[in-house]
């Protein structure tokens, strides 16, 4: 088997299995959206829970909701990119050769391939914007101006040789630890300063909310696609057509 042919092989396994395996994964996508966003879309309510979670656990500590909401959010973003990746594979190894003539199938191919690259391109965004709301929520929280504790540890260490004493050759180390700690009382909490980290909270929380409800929508759609086009994207000349041609992966 060549390798371009063990390639194919491959591809085509990977394929049927993420689509064996697709019921698993759109309810591990319902799973999330019905855990980790118990109040849905109703910002007035997740906002409510968020306050009452911030009071409880201090402006500057991790948010409770989100602390277990973003990870969830994130691996399935991944998964459905990683999976989608390998579809795009699966038609490029499968793209026949360019010849006149008998190109429905291949017409499938770059429409099914055109849908994955620009479903995986917004995937793609959508994960990458995950991490800004670590920076924006630390921004916010260094502005509240809260008191702070910073201390700092200084370690010196001698050591003194002498010999031919009374008590033959001696080897003395000291070692002097001196520790300092420093407090800064802050400020005066500014009303807003402290809404604006509440609001970061919410919105990441709605950003995620409309995440993973496109994912779902998406990832559906991606898998329908695929499933019901799955022997034009194998064959798309038939089962006599060639599957791969110098080149073909290129052409979308």
């Amino acid at each position: 088997m060549s390798t371009i042919s063990s390639f194919k092989a491959k591809s085509v396994e990977a394929t049927d299995a993420i689509l064996k395996s697709g019921p698993d994964t759109i309810a591990a996508i319902e799973n999330v959206i019905a855990t980790n966003f118990p109040h849905g879309g109703d910002l007035s309510a997740v906002e409510a829970a968020m306050k009452t979670d911030l009071e409880a656990n201090g402006l500057d500590g991790a948010n409770t909701l989100l602390s277990s909401t973003i990870p969830a959010t994130r691996d399935l973003l991944s998964l459905a990119i990683s999976n989608i990746q390998t579809f795009e594979r699966f038609i490029a190894l499968h793209i026949p050769q360019m010849e006149d003539g008998n190109n429905f199938g291949v017409t499938v191919q770059m429409m099914v391939a055109k849908f994955l690259k620009e479903t995986r391109e917004e995937l793609t965004k959508k994960l990458e914007s995950i991490p800004s709301y670590y920076s924006n929520r630390a921004d916010a929280v260094d502005k509240l101006g809260l008191p702070k504790t910073s201390s700092s540890q200084t370690k010196t260490e001698s050591k003194t040789d002498s010999a031919g004493g009374k008590d033959g050759d001696e080897s003395k180390t000291s070692t002097t630890v001196t520790k300092e700690e420093k407090e800064a009382n802050g400020s005066k909490t500014d009303i807003h300063r402290s809404k604006a980290v509440l609001a970061i909270d919410v919105q990441c929380y709605a950003s995620l909310y409309s995440t993973i409800n496109l994912l779902l929508t998406d990832y559906v759609t991606v898998l329908d696609n695929v499933e019901k086009n799955e022997e034009k994207l194998k064959a798309p000349k038939g089962a006599g057509g060639s599957g791969f041609g110098g080149g073909g992966g290129m052409m979308y």
